[in-house]
């Protein structure tokens, strides 16, 4: 802003703060503030032309540090530790030959499921992988049967 286009006040002033800013340079912060004997106050000052209102930003920062300290039962560490390890051996996944063994067994199959080994493993289909196949694609694996499908992509 051109200083012609500042009155004799907004000009005083605009003077007064940049004495003061120069007077009270923040060497922690390069930046100009007040300084106290706890806080810096790091300042800045608008000037709206249209109100022709100076307005002041202030804000604190204590240089003392404020440490928190949560303290847990021994239980809860434990239960955390237990919980960290059980996620850990759930994430693995079981292979397609697991994975249909165990439905085999879940719902006491012949072998059923475990015959469809072959079809997903040439389509390099992993366990995770299953719940997002259509029918259609379960139809083409020879998953064939409508509760075949839904046994196989809940399990999955």
């Amino acid at each position: 802003m051109p200083k012609d286009d500042l009155s004799k006040e907004e000009k005083r002033i605009s003077e007064v703060i940049a004495n003061l800013v120069e007077i009270y340079k923040c060497d922690l912060h390069s930046a100009p503030c007040f300084i106290q004997d706890v806080f810096d106050m790091k300042s800045s000052v608008f000037i709206n032309k249209n109100n022709s209102v100076m307005q002041m930003q202030n804000s604190q920062t204590s240089n003392m540090p404020t440490p928190i300290f949560i303290q847990l039962p021994s239980q809860v560490y434990q239960n955390l530790t237990n919980t960290y390890l059980e996620l850990l051996s759930s994430s693995k996944l079981p292979s397609i030959g697991e994975f249909l063994n165990n439905l085999n067994l879940k719902y006491n199959c012949n072998n059923i499921y475990a015959k469809f080994e072959d079809a997903f493993l040439e389509e390099e289909i992993t366990v995770n992988t299953i719940k997002d196949l259509t029918d259609k694609q379960l139809q083409k694996l020879g998953v064939v049967k409508i509760g075949w499908q839904k046994n196989i992509k809940q399990a999955a």
